[in-house]
């Protein structure tokens, strides 16, 4: 694992980077990006209500009320982070980017950083093995708030907005009952292993492999690289851009050891029998969204306890009261409407072949697929049509991967 040498900055620097972030707490009145910006500050905000971070809250006091200070010292950006350096030309769009995270005195950076405590020490361990850039590690904090139980529609995606195809290609269990994606050590694999993969893709292009993670390779080959092209993804990556040089560059707590000792004292949870999913909201009083915080990988409507068994599963003492209000020798199945039931339906996900880099061609006047492939041997206009889901027609300007063999 690589880390980028610190750069020392000089005191004129540090003031100048500061007061960008102050400028930030004055805005115009409010425009349509700002409401996709609002997206993610619902979705965030929502997250933190949850039983796990509430739970946390109320025994760790968290600095709240005091906006953190600029490090005197701050890491290089990395490749990544260079890459993405024309997504704050934008100033405007930067400074309310800024103003999400540091809006009642810093509130939602300070929750970020803590929510980000919970699961680096199981990032932190993965990411040992990987040269991937640093700043990747900051998806979670913008595809689900790091949120283990996350979903994209009824779709359960996970701390690292995992896709199913690329899941159920390296092995993870996605079945009726389990889905792995909701093992944030599991998340965190099969975010690592798709990024690499796509890097190998785009050696030379981070911010090309952040995009194909997020929105598919045919987006990614065909998408021109700069601003502009996709307004909503433009105010992703800026958001993005934003959250991972904040998250570094600022003095915040670290809070590892206080969710060591926060989730000590949670209590284990065994079983002998079946579990039903309905019996523990009627008969225990857990709500859903209680089962589905923590216990995230499990999707169906039972659950055998030998399954329960296999992953480590605790609860607040509140909650586990609650499940011992009841015996726990065997759970009786009550038999429920399915549309009582949280039932997870899968999307059908498409997977490709990684087997070679992209050399991006940019199409110019009188460019066709034919001639495009005698221009590199060993490639044919239905190879470069299937590698880029073209169907129709290719248009000046837009990029195509011509598939390089290793």
């Amino acid at each position: 694992m690589s880390f980028q040498t610190p750069n020392h900055c000089c005191a004129s620097r540090l003031k100048l980077v500061f007061s960008m972030f102050t400028v930030c707490t004055i805005l115009p009145s409010k425009t349509q990006a700002q409401m996709e910006l609002e997206t993610w500050k619902r979705m965030f905000d929502n997250r933190c209500t949850l039983e796990d971070f509430t739970t946390f809250e109320r025994e760790v006091p968290l600095a709240y009320g005091k906006i953190p200070k600029l490090k005197k010292a701050v890491p290089a950006l990395d490749p990544l982070e260079v890459a993405l350096q024309p997504w704050g030309a934008n100033r405007e769009m930067e400074n309310r980017c800024m103003q999400l995270l540091l809006a009642e005195r810093g509130k939602r950076l300070i929750q970020l950083n803590a929510l980000h405590d919970l699961h680096s020490s199981v990032i932190d361990e993965v990411w040992a093995s990987t040269t991937l850039p640093l700043s990747f590690r900051w998806i979670p904090a913008m595809t689900s708030g790091w949120n283990q139980s996350a979903k994209h529609g009824n779709v359960r995606t996970g701390l690292w907005y995992n896709k199913n195809s690329h899941a159920t290609d390296i092995g993870a269990t996605i079945d009726d009952t389990i889905d792995e994606r909701g093992v944030p050590a599991t998340s965190t694999e099969l975010a690592i292993n798709q990024l690499e993969k796509l890097q190998r893709r785009f050696p030379n292009d981070p911010h090309r492999t952040l995009v194909a993670y997020l929105k598919g390779m045919s987006f990614a080959t065909r998408w021109n690289g700069q601003p502009g092209a996709d307004k909503e993804l433009d105010e992703w990556l800026a958001m993005f851009k934003v959250v991972s040089r904040m998250m570094v560059n600022m003095e915040l707590q670290n809070h590892q050891l206080d969710w060591l000792d926060v989730l000590s004292k949670w209590e284990r949870i065994t079983c002998t029998g079946k579990l039903s999913r309905q019996d523990l909201m009627d008969q225990h009083n857990l709500s859903a969204s209680v089962l589905t915080q923590f216990l995230p990988w499990w999707t169906g409507i039972e659950l055998p306890c030998s399954a329960l068994d296999s992953y480590e599963f605790t609860l607040p003492k509140s909650l586990a009261s609650r499940w011992k209000t009841r015996s726990e020798s065997s759970t009786i199945i009550s038999p429920k409407a399915l549309s009582e039931i949280e039932i997870i339906a899968e999307a059908e996900g498409t997977s490709y072949t990684i087997a070679y880099t992209c050399h991006m061609h940019e199409v110019k006047s009188g460019d066709t697929l034919w001639n495009i492939s005698k221009r590199y041997p060993g490639t044919t206009p239905e190879w470069i049509a299937e590698i880029n889901e073209i169907s129709h027609y290719i248009r000046i300007g837009e990029f195509l991967c011509i598939p390089i063999q290793p």
